[in-house]
């Protein structure tokens, strides 16, 4: 059995470490980020989600992009050697990765584009007078649609998580055919 070549070693780094920083950064977000921003006042809410959000898509991305195209190359690379087994679970890898991005915009389209539109609302008044939801509809409140938001997005840092486990597994588990 030959030994896998130096650029498969980086690559299985790029991908695993690229795949797993990408998810914990997301659920970071879910898990640290939110909680303690549900306790402001709304107006400061909605701005202060807004500007973590701006930040999450200014880097998210190119994480999603060099954890896939890494596992892509790394199934490539691999398909039509003894490791195929392994090829196939990077390809898995990068499908998982990858689906952050549909996810992202099915999923989440309304949560997030109801929290814009209170982020503008908000944009309207001064820094301190507060947003007037007593008219909002049930789910419609600041609180509500973050607490939503913070959900799906946990949902959403899993996909590359599984993208980081199977990235994991294919480099040094016992899937491999000899």
């Amino acid at each position: 059995m030959e030994s896998l070549a130096p650029s498969v070693r980086v690559a299985q780094a790029i991908g695993i470490i690229t795949s797993a920083f990408l998810s914990g950064g997301v659920l970071a977000f879910s898990y640290g980020f939110v909680p303690a921003l549900s306790q402001a006042p709304n107006t400061l809410l909605v701005r202060e989600w807004q500007t973590a959000y701006t930040r999450g898509t200014a880097v998210s991305p190119a994480l999603a992009i060099v954890s896939t195209f890494s596992y892509i190359y790394l199934s490539y690379s691999l398909l039509f050697t003894a490791y195929h087994r392994m090829a196939q679970l990077y390809a898995l890898a990068a499908l998982a990765t990858c689906s952050i991005v549909p996810y992202t915009l099915i999923c989440m389209r309304s949560v997030n584009g109801k929290l814009k539109h209170k982020v503008q609302d908000s944009k309207k008044l001064d820094r301190s007078e507060e947003m007037n939801e007593s008219k909002a509809r049930k789910g419609e409140h600041s609180d509500e649609l973050l607490g939503w938001w913070s959900i799906l997005n946990a949902g959403r840092g899993m996909l590359p998580f599984v993208g980081a486990c199977l990235g994991i597994y294919a480099s040094v588990g016992q899937y491999r055919q000899y």
